[in-house]
């Protein structure tokens, strides 16, 4: 009863956080720090773990798992020229920063059977993996947690890199393991789901708490090349928002050479 009445009446972003609240620290362990956002410009941040995961902007609520990606854009903004640009989601503080500095800029969700470029209760419907861009469209592609959702995320990197210009870029995170290899939870087949371990399901901020599959765990030690193989130059960025993270961001850059 309490925690729906406090969570009815506090901003989606603080919702998302007080769901979280189980996974934190002691609150004697909780730290703030100051830093500048990237995306509100605030200056004061609290961690409750050390962990980008954890640690939000009390300005605008931002995640610092969102945020790494804007520094990240703004040094392919300083070396590229980006015009048009498709974010694959419709919220967020990426999303956000990209709608202040470009003129065109893209937002989507993926509603299963539906078409690629369909208008669905006003939202564009886009599937990484068979996109309706046309080849060579767009200056940039960012996401935030999407492809480890993606039955057959090497496909939607080929995707990507087929919609971007030469220089274009794909900016993207997704939960990184220790593990030696991607790991492969789940797959898709003929519409038919194979389940290789028990099921694990991300919280969305459209469908609620546990509503997504994932398919992938990646790994911090082949991120690089399962990318590479859409024919990317790939890098991966470890980004600070605030110190009290502590733990860096990893943040995979991609550009098409």
């Amino acid at each position: 009863m309490i925690y729906n009445f406090i969570s009815s009446i506090i901003k989606p972003r603080w919702r998302a956080a007080w769901r979280y609240l189980r996974f934190s620290d002691n609150i004697i362990k909780w730290r703030f720090s100051h830093s500048l956002c990237p995306s509100c410009h605030g200056k004061f941040f609290i961690s409750l773990r050390s962990d980008a995961f954890m640690t939000r902007c009390l300005s605008c609520g931002a995640n610092a798992t969102n945020l790494p990606l804007i520094p990240v854009i703004k040094e392919h903004a300083s070396k590229h020229q980006i015009k048009t640009v498709w974010e694959m989601s419709t919220y967020g503080a990426t999303l956000n920063y990209l709608k202040l500095n470009y003129k065109v800029v893209f937002e989507s969700e993926y509603f299963p059977n539906k078409n690629p470029g369909e208008i669905v209760d006003g939202v564009l419907n886009e599937d990484v993996q068979d996109l309706s861009f046309a080849t060579n469209s767009l200056d940039l592609i960012t996401s935030n947690q999407v492809f480890e959702h993606v039955p057959d995320d090497i496909k939607g990197y080929r995707e990507c890199y087929r919609v971007l210009k030469i220089n274009g870029a794909l900016i993207f995170s997704v939960p990184l393991y220790k593990m030696p290899k991607t790991e492969q939870l789940a797959a898709l087949n003929k519409n038919k789901i194979i389940y290789y371990t028990e099921p694990e399901y991300h919280d969305s901020r459209k469908a609620g708490p546990h509503s997504i599959l994932t398919f992938w765990r990646h790994s911090k030690h082949d991120i690089v090349s399962r990318v590479e193989r859409a024919g990317f130059k790939v890098m991966l960025k470890d980004v600070t928002i605030a110190p009290s993270q502590k733990i860096a961001a990893k943040v995979i850059y991609a550009i098409k050479p």
